[in-house]
């Protein structure tokens, strides 16, 4: 993917993870901080919502009991997700 196509699922992730948790969390914190989801509170229902949305989204399975299923912050979930796939988010 290209620098462009990474902030655009940057961007995705954020937005669909801020929708997951229903507002707990913000895009805005989520691209401002990159960091620790725990420490933005982003729960695991949160997560599994979003994992959802990125299968569904971008063809991209996460498997709950791998090692990965938890990514540690945003970045770390698109690194993740773009060694992935090749799609760019639709919205």
């Amino acid at each position: 993917m290209t620098d462009r196509a990474d902030d655009d699922l940057r961007r995705w992730l954020a937005h669909a993870l801020a929708e997951a948790s229903d507002g707990e969390v913000s895009a805005e914190e989520l691209l401002r901080d990159g960091g620790s989801f725990a420490a933005l509170g982003v729960t695991s229902i949160a997560l599994v919502r979003l994992l959802d949305a990125v299968e569904e989204e971008l063809d991209v399975l996460i498997e709950l009991d791998g090692e990965d299923w938890f990514p540690s912050g945003l970045d770390a979930l698109a690194a993740l997700v773009a060694s992935r796939t090749d799609r760019s988010p639709s919205r």
